[in-house]
């Protein structure tokens, strides 16, 4: 096999001139890419909303459906839809024609496309079901402010999206078997013995189907743990190297990274729907459609009985289904703007994990041959400028993380 062709734990050699110019443009292509699909992904928000579409269309449902569960699963469906769509130039370019000009995308188009539709699915399902429960309680005037109920609610989803992801989810596009190497397989095994997790899951999975790129990851809540291996890693990295890398993994389980990843989600979710609670009525100031049953309207009191009437309903009712574009355009902007926050959060788990990885594996020598070999099956800029790993890297530098290891080689 590959690794057995390879030196256990010496040094790689660093990218050639020619290697390194084609690593920067792979990656501030794809960040630049990046940021515009973001940014276009807010101008479609901004443009259903503000243009007064998402209005005009709630008002078309509002005469056709009396229920307003159908009401508001319709224009979810619709806006999310709509949105997508309109980001499939982007999807299509980064994660297909720019992969594989690369040399890293395995798929054809329509296995691509296939893989696509059912992201798409989910994405519109899982809309559904969270808009079908935040607007049903929204309609409830009693309990606690209307963005307090989205967070409840958003924060339920995002628990239970973490523990499902691996058992429903990720089988859809992948197969995930034991470690296929029984060599490899075995020292792992005993990696997690020395780590106290006998009983880990650590899986490989068949990413070369759809990609050459490699990586490991942890994931899953209330049991459903496991750590995956992708088996181009397996193929390109010797067994020291492979065991770090698993150490690495491993220090996130034990160190308990996923529930502070947890933790840390919904902390930024709370501040971030705060500003959207903030925000939200200042910037609804949209045209009104008539008010119909079971949507929220301004009751007005006219004549000498005092008799309530039902009159135009504004699209800043939070209860309002049309409002659900400027909602996903404050939250989504916002985020967008905490990238610097939630990277640099990452990068404080990922060094942590790094400095787990080399204390149980042992294996400081092989990291840095790992992260050296890495930089070219995966086409990395060990070395950016410091503002791009600020605000886009979820990792540290490659050249941090070799220099970090080296710090062990020493002692």
């Amino acid at each position: 096999m590959a690794w057995q062709m390879l030196t256990m734990g010496a040094g790689v050699a660093p990218l050639s001139p020619a290697e390194l110019d084609r690593a920067r443009q792979y990656l501030y292509g794809g960040l630049a890419w990046g940021t515009a699909s973001n940014l276009w992904m807010l101008a479609c928000l901004a443009a259903a909303y503000f243009s007064g579409l998402t209005t005009s269309f709630q008002g078309w449902l509002d005469r056709r459906l009396s229920a307003p569960w159908g009401r508001t699963a319709a224009a979810t469906a619709a806006l999310f839809a709509a949105v997508l769509v309109a980001l499939l130039p982007f999807s299509f370019y980064l994660g297909f024609v720019r992969e594989r000009a690369y040399g890293f995308q395995h798929l054809g188009v329509g296995a691509w496309f296939a893989q696509w539709a059912v992201s798409v699915a989910l994405d519109i399902g899982a809309g559904l079901v969270v808009t079908a429960i935040a607007y049903g309680w929204l309609r409830r005037r009693r309990g606690p402010r209307w963005w307090i109920k989205i967070w409840i609610v958003l924060a339920v989803a995002v628990v239970v999206s973490v523990a499902l992801d691996p058992v429903l989810i990720e089988p859809l596009f992948n197969r995930f078997t034991p470690v296929s190497n029984p060599d490899v397989r075995a020292r792992l095994e005993q990696l997690a013995q020395r780590a106290g997790i006998p009983h880990a899951r650590i899986l490989e999975m068949d990413a070369s189907r759809q990609s050459a790129h490699t990586n490991a990851y942890v994931v899953g809540i209330l049991g459903t743990q496991r750590i995956v291996v992708y088996d181009t890693l397996l193929r390109t990295q010797t067994p020291a190297e492979i065991e770090f890398v698993v150490g690495h993994e491993i220090g996130h389980y034990v160190l308990h990274h996923l529930w502070k990843g947890v933790a840390f989600t919904l902390a930024l979710l709370f501040g971030l729907l705060a500003l959207t609670g903030w925000l939200y009525p200042r910037w609804s100031r949209g045209p009104s459609r008539p008010g119909l049953s079971g949507v929220p309207g301004r009751l007005s009191v006219s004549g000498s009985l005092g008799v309530a009437e039902r009159g135009p309903a504004p699209i800043d009712a939070p209860a309002d289904p049309a409002g659900l574009a400027l909602l996903l355009l404050i939250l989504l902007g916002a985020l967008f703007l905490a990238a610097p926050l939630t990277n640099g959060f990452s990068r404080w788990e990922e060094h942590q994990a790094d400095a787990y990885g080399l204390r149980l594996s042992g294996q400081a020598a092989a990291a840095v041959a790992g992260f050296q070999r890495e930089e070219h099956t995966d086409l990395i800029d060990p070395d950016p400028p410091g503002w791009i790993v600020w605000w886009f890297f979820n990792h540290p530098s490659q050249q941090e993380r070799i220099e970090f290891a080296r710090t062990f080689m020493s002692r």
